[in-house]
């Protein structure tokens, strides 16, 4: 396995071209110091204008990746280890630039196969591993990362981790970046982006927002401290605790709802723009609950990733029964059940069910799983369950998992009630028996 421990990036862009230009340092561990090759993805039409191995000029060839959901404009780089290298830690540096393919958003027209929400133009810059921006190696493992970011002197950003240092010069500002144990490396940046600090009992709240109404960004607040609160007493401290919160409303028109990254959330403000010009009240709790929850469920790996996704989809309805009411926790348990009642038959079990969120995938991995634990936590009793829930994400939180590890570890809990688990987990379609 080959696994990027460090990340040190210069990233300068160019918003009115639409260009970027990285010069960075990626310090690589390597399955042992014999291997002569590894590879990592980068955006399809990036040109690389140089790349060495501990100071060796290196041979790599490239190839198209194909069009996936999360990654659909992609090339993969192979690179030959120099044969005098035998480390099993090497320090790859490299220089790319060029522009994104034009993609539309996601959502943009209806039966839309393929969308990328990343995007640099004159109104707003987003970046994340769905465009394969960086080298990226495997979505799930953990490195650090240090970013100096280089953009036009009246725009404002936020990326991943802590900025550590900001300075303008006659044409730019230049902020400075720092990220332990990620999973991602994000950008967001808008001359219109506004941010609004916040000291709550759960620390600073930064909300960034371009358009949303000053009431709705209050309540956002209020919820978000509510919701923190809450998990953090029922789990403990979250795997990035020193992490302030920053939740942004990424200046897109459309796109995916949401993501989560350790102690950051990316929203599209033009669906929640349009959510609210149907309804000025709605709530957001649910979804936002959710992602906040993933800032303990983050450690399924692969096809383990329905761990994260099952635990934050059933965390953020113990949010909305907690904090706004029993009512409406059991209008969602029952649409659940209604959902995961319509799979069918040959639908894939939880313990198969692919990492991919098409429209089968994501009722077994969100509504089927959560409705899992909601029955457990009947089976045992709240104390009992989030004592479990407690338990397993101390275990694990700072590893990487999957099923066998889910099954083990839960099993030996449930004990008398392990055909129970089994069935929860293998059976295909149907809600399980007794349900």
């Amino acid at each position: 396995m080959t696994n990027p421990h460090r990340y040190n990036l210069d990233v300068k862009i160019e918003p009115e071209r639409g260009e970027i230009v990285v010069e960075g340092k990626v310090s690589i561990a390597l399955s042992n110091p014999e291997q002569k090759n590894f590879s990592f993805d980068i955006h399809e039409i990036f040109k690389i204008d140089n790349l060495t191995i501990e100071g060796n000029k290196a041979k790599y060839s490239t190839e198209k990746n194909k069009s996936t959901p999360t990654s659909p404009a992609s090339k993969k780089v192979m690179i030959e280890i120099p044969e005098s290298i035998d480390q099993k830690k090497i320090k790859m540096v490299i220089r790319y630039l060029g522009k994104l393919k034009d993609i539309p958003e996601f959502g943009s027209f209806e039966n839309q196969k393929l969308g990328l929400d990343d995007q640099i133009n004159s109104r707003m810059v987003e970046l994340a591993c769905y465009s394969c921006w960086y080298p990226f190696f495997e979505f799930g493992l953990r490195f650090d990362v240090d970013l100096e970011l280089t953009l036009p002197s009246d725009w404002e950003c936020v990326c991943s981790g802590k900025n550590v240092n900001t300075w303008k010069d006659s044409k730019n500002v230049i902020t400075r970046w720092t990220s332990r144990d990620d999973t991602d490396i994000v950008i967001v940046a808008s001359p219109e982006l506004r941010r609004r600090t916040i000291d709550t009992l759960s620390g600073n709240i930064d909300i960034y927002f371009t358009r949303l109404p000053e009431k709705f960004v209050s309540k956002e607040v209020r919820e978000i401290e509510r919701t923190l609160t809450l998990y953090s007493e029922l789990l403990g401290n979250p795997i990035n605790s020193e992490l302030s919160v920053k939740h942004v409303y990424s200046p897109k028109n459309k796109g995916q709802g949401g993501f989560s990254r350790p102690g950051l959330i990316v929203t599209s403000e033009g669906r929640i723009l349009d959510a609210l010009t149907q309804n000025p009240d709605i709530s957001f709790l649910r979804g936002n609950a959710h992602e906040i929850a993933h800032f303990w469920w983050d450690f399924g790996k692969g096809q383990g990733d329905w761990i994260n996704e099952t635990f934050a989809e059933y965390f953020s309805l113990i949010a909305v029964q907690k904090i706004s009411s029993v009512e409406k926790f059991k209008e969602y348990i029952k649409e659940y059940d209604k959902y995961v009642a319509q799979l069918p038959d040959d639908a894939p079990s939880l313990s198969e069910v692919p990492l991919r969120n098409d429209e089968i995938g994501y009722v077994i991995r969100y509504y089927k799983g959560a409705l899992m634990l909601d029955y457990f936590r009947n089976l045992l009793g709240d104390e009992t369950f989030f004592e479990f829930c407690r338990d397993f994400y101390h275990t694990f939180h700072k590893t990487r998992i999957g099923t066998s590890e889910f099954r083990s570890f839960w099993s030996e809990r449930l004990g008398k009630h392990n055909d129970e688990l089994e069935y929860w987990l293998t059976a295909k379609g149907e809600l399980p028996k007794d349900k």
